[in-house]
């Protein structure tokens, strides 16, 4: 009898010690989440967490109401845009027959960008300059008959790099001292080959 008992005891065990979380999640058995930019109703072994549809993001992985991870999430918790790409609609839930949505995102102006937004906006979201690129013109948002428009942003000057959302101005742009050092190299080549011709 004892060996019956000590014999489930252990196929317990060993169930519990194999069990794990669901692809594309994380956590503890009894807690798993969904990883961030994944939702799902199950995040458990045997569960499911689904990607959010390109340029799209959740909120840090919760298993509260409105998390990423519980028994109502759905494509609505997909609710941010990634980093560089501006939010032109925000994510409804599904309601009255309607399914639910996750927010439309666009790709922010060549040069521009942000560290990602949580809500509905414009253009002008796109308000830092990307790296090795450096500000002329601050994003402007639409109010009163104006137009929207990202940050202006110019390429750093040839042979000088920035960090994204640093450069303020052209001389914000660091001078590259590998491509420094190689034109060097080449000026000197040149002029020993003058020199010994």
């Amino acid at each position: 009898m004892n060996k019956s008992i000590l014999l489930i005891a252990l196929i317990a065990f060993t169930a519990y010690a194999n069990a794990q979380c669901a692809t594309n999640a994380q956590g503890n058995v009894g807690s798993c989440m969904c990883n961030q930019g994944y939702y799902g109703t199950n995040a458990e072994n045997g569960g499911n967490c689904n990607q959010c549809p390109s340029g799209t993001t959740t909120a840090a992985p919760s298993l509260s109401a409105g998390g990423n991870t519980n028994a109502s999430a759905d494509l609505s918790v997909c609710n941010q845009c990634q980093a560089n790409l501006y939010m032109t609609a925000s994510a409804a839930a599904a309601s009255n027959g309607n399914a639910a949505t996750a927010a439309q995102c666009s790709t922010c102006p060549t040069g521009t960008g942000n560290n990602g937004v949580q809500n509905q906006g414009d253009v002008s979201q796109c308000n830092i300059c990307q790296a090795n690129y450096y500000q002329t013109a601050a994003a402007v948002a639409a109010s009163n008959g104006v137009a929207a428009a990202a940050v202006t942003c110019q390429s750093c000057p040839s042979g000088s790099t920035s960090a994204a959302g640093v450069a303020q101005q052209a001389s914000d742009c660091q001078s590259n001292q590998t491509t420094s050092s190689k034109l060097l190299l080449a000026q000197l080549s040149i002029l020993m080959l003058a020199i010994f011709a």
